[in-house]
């Protein structure tokens, strides 16, 4: 009897040895992945970084005065007037364009375009 259990004990120890080791590998890899996706993110944090630097560059006023001086026979701009500033409430609904009824192909080559088999 005390040979049996000893051996169920020996059993149950190298079960739960084997399932703690596959806990110890499923936690590495989660660490990993967790690494990998913290590096990713301060790669995202240096892109965007980066290009809100860019941006900055490309949007300073004087930049931007220079390229409407030297391509102003092209562009035809003029200054803005303060009556052109609106709200959006103050603008306009945009139109529909609604097909006329009765027109050709009517839901647009899909069900209904094809001859009908009964």
């Amino acid at each position: 009897m005390g040979r049996i259990l000893n051996i169920v004990f020996v059993v149950a120890v190298v079960i739960g040895a084997a399932t703690v080791y596959d806990m110890k590998l499923a936690a590495e890899k989660s660490a990993e992945r967790v690494a990998e996706l913290n590096r990713k993110i301060e790669e995202e944090r240096q892109t965007i970084q980066h290009l809100r630097a860019e941006w900055s560059m490309l949007t300073q006023p004087e930049r931007l005065q220079r390229l409407v001086e030297r391509h102003n026979a092209y562009l035809e701009l003029k200054p803005l007037e303060a009556a052109q500033i609106v709200r959006a409430e103050d603008l306009p609904a945009r139109p529909v364009m609604l097909e006329p009824i009765g027109g050709p192909d009517p839901l647009g080559g899909y069900a209904g375009a094809a001859t009908v088999v009964r």
